[in-house]
């Protein structure tokens, strides 16, 4: 296998990588201390990263409690001759926002679903935007050229076999 150093993404890159209907996953801690995650739909904008959940999730329960978390977004592509991966990392502080809850969850429907009509009326209700402006964000990537052998793959030998 034949790899291209992790590299730091351009501007360009990431804005693409953001732009992508991918799932993020956001992490923050629970009342114990422990680290969770739980996988979203989001949108990108002017800088910072947005998503929205039920009011009364757990992890909005928590985020409440202790607002510092982080959201990672990852593109991987395999095939069988080469496989791709790109990462994007933001820490910093959970805002909880009550306002505006429709008009972010359209947006990030949009992004989704394109012009797929969404089945659930009142969708805002109950439910709030969590925001996050990165202090830091990271963006990194690589590539990987997998080389394969000729024809069926032998299995190893068994102890027993030499």
């Amino acid at each position: 296998m034949r790899a291209r150093l992790r590299t730091e993404l351009p501007d360009e890159e990431v804005r693409a990588l953001l732009d992508l209907p991918v799932s993020a996953v956001i992490a923050f801690v629970d009342g114990k201390g422990f680290p969770r995650l739980v996988p979203c739909w989001f949108v990108w904008w002017e800088g910072a990263f947005y998503t929205t959940s039920g009011s009364d999730k757990f992890h909005v329960r928590c985020i409440r409690d202790n607002p510092r978390g982080s959201f990672c977004v990852e593109r991987q592509e395999l095939t069988a001759e080469r496989m791709s991966n790109r990462q994007v990392k933001g820490v910093g502080t959970f805002e909880v926002l009550e306002a505006d809850v429709g008009e972010w969850g359209a947006r990030i429907r949009r992004k989704y679903l394109g012009s797929t009509p969404w089945p659930v009326t009142g969708d805002s209700d109950g439910r709030v935007v969590l925001r996050l402006a990165p202090e830091r964000l990271t963006a990194h990537g690589g590539d990987f050229t997998l080389s394969r052998a000729q024809g069926t793959p032998r299995r190893p030998r068994d102890r027993r076999e030499r």
